[in-house]
């Protein structure tokens, strides 16, 4: 399995931590979901992961602090809000940073 195109080696570890995190706890997570896998309303955006455990359902997007407004925080402000309004949808942005400066 590949990372996506625009995120660092230290997301995409993180986003497969958070990935097994969800599967201990009974979700069944689909990493890197196409368009196909979301509803019409997210099909346009980029989310790492989505946990589903019956009708509760997690999307969420792992960044580092430089890569968090990659796209601007538009874009993660933009996700958010489409998240929110499905019924029993909720959005995590996980914000995670190399414990070593470059």
């Amino acid at each position: 399995m590949s990372y996506q195109e625009n995120q660092t080696p230290l997301e995409h570890r993180r986003l497969l931590k958070l990935a097994r995190e969800y599967r201990d706890k009974g979700y069944s997570v689909t990493v890197y979901p196409s368009p196909e896998k979301l509803p019409p309303t997210l099909a346009n955006c980029s989310l790492g992961l989505i946990a589903v455990n019956g009708n509760q359902v997690v999307a969420a997007e792992v960044r580092t602090r430089e890569t968090l407004s990659l796209n601007g925080s538009q874009d993660i402000r933009r996700i958010s809000e489409s998240v929110e309004k499905l019924p029993g949808w909720e959005f995590e942005l996980v914000v995670t940073n190399s414990r070593y400066k470059k």
